[in-house]
């Protein structure tokens, strides 16, 4: 093997872990691989965006390069392969952009992908957390900003997916002022539709459903059409807390093996928390109970006021903004009783908070890493109890 073709002084392993050809100069924030597993995204605090194929040699290598946004890039998701190659990212110069794949672009050009939407937060707060899912050939997103404004965007045009119309914006923990640090995130179900006990007691089979945190507090939430031809709306259906554990990542995890939904936290005191969200109902869904709280759909906030200005600052001011819920909206639909347990936690040898899970395709088994580097891979096992099965990373 030549010296060309080692890389840190590591030699690459066909059917093992390899290194990047062209590393990021600086920390890697996010990575995502799409659905097939050919492709894997890098961004980092270098500004940059590096996409990855592998090579008829299972290798991974360079396919493009480039300045995707005028900071550091924080977020990035493949969209549905049914659509084409899309992704999308988040960056610290408080955008959102939508990125595809031009075929007619040489590999390494820099020009492979094309910026065809870019989107700044209405209330000129950055935006922290985003999700998409597709359904058929319906694609959603929805966007979660610093300061906790939650939006549902739809495209005008499923093919292009050059314009979006926002559906409905609320902010589930109240409206934060600057400065504020609640750790918002979110994460939407990827099954086509609700889990089968929600179904059966009462929930639209069409409803989006989503998870949203701050501090130590999670809210599940379902998006609605109380009427075919009106736009979705946000309805919350339940709130669940990790005591005093900040959550610092959120995973609905994702497949149909579960009658049930199952929702999994990173926690600042280095666990994992897995929740179960259940939907008691009878055998034919005509006994359940009423027990949803409508949200008010709310835009951005015209005007802070002066206790607001001068609110304190960091997580004091996030815990004291809890309390500022949505008020509530008129009209209650598709209201279903929701029921949550805690029913794992599993634990980070070295304590030091867990900043990133994500769950594999099916649900069955998920992967988590925190500040020590290394990556934590557990399974479900019978009965429900989760093992650890895998570690790798720094010594």
């Amino acid at each position: 093997m030549t010296n060309a073709e080692i890389i840190n002084g590591v030699e690459p392993v066909k059917h093992g872990f390899q290194n990047f050809e062209y590393a990021a100069a600086d920390i890697v924030l996010a990575a995502s691989f799409n659905s097939a597993g050919n492709r894997a995204i890098l961004c980092s605090a270098d500004h940059k965006i590096r996409v990855y194929n592998i090579d008829g040699n299972k290798a991974w290598t360079l396919a493009d390069l480039w300045r995707g946004h005028d900071a550091e890039v924080l977020d990035v998701q493949w969209i549905a392969p049914t659509l084409g190659q899309f992704f999308a990212t988040i960056g610290g110069d408080n955008k959102f952009k939508l990125w595809r794949e031009e075929t007619s672009q040489l590999f390494k050009s820099g020009r492979r992908f094309r910026c065809i939407f870019s989107q700044s937060p209405p209330n000129h707060a950055s935006y922290v957390s985003f999700g998409t899912k597709t359904i058929n050939d319906d694609v959603f997103l929805a966007t979660l900003t610093h300061d906790g404004l939650l939006s549902l965007l739809e495209p005008e045009d499923t093919e292009s997916l050059t314009s979006w119309s926002q559906k409905d914006s609320i902010y589930p923990f109240g409206s934060h002022p600057r400065g504020t640090e609640a750790r918002f995130r979110l994460s939407i179900q990827q099954s086509e539709g609700p889990s089968s006990n929600a179904l059966f007691a009462g929930i639209d089979p069409t409803a989006l459903s989503l998870a949203v945190s701050a501090m130590n507090s999670i809210k599940i939430y379902r998006a609605i059409k109380p009427t075919e031809r009106a736009n979705y709306q946000f309805y919350e259906m339940h709130d669940m807390h990790t005591d005093t554990a900040l959550i610092n990542e959120i995973a609905w995890a994702p497949g149909c093996l579960r009658p049930f939904d199952v929702i999994a936290a990173a926690c600042d005191d280095g666990t994992v928390r897995i929740f179960k969200v259940d939907t008691p109902h009878d055998s034919d869904g005509s006994g359940r109970a009423l027990a949803a709280k409508p949200s008010q759909s709310t835009g951005p906030p015209k005007a802070n006021s002066v206790a607001s200005r001068n609110a304190p600052s960091g997580i004091g001011a996030g815990l004291a903004g809890m309390s500022r819920t949505s008020a509530p909206r008129g009209g209650m639909v598709n209201e279903v009783k929701h029921e949550s347990k805690q029913v794992a936690m599993l634990e980070h040898d070295d304590k030091q908070p867990v900043w990133k899970i994500k769950w594999i395709h099916d649900g069955s088994a998920l992967a988590s890493t925190g500040d020590n580097g290394k990556v934590h891979m557990w399974r479900e096992s019978v009965g429900g109890n989760y093992t650890e099965f895998a570690e790798t990373g720094p010594a």
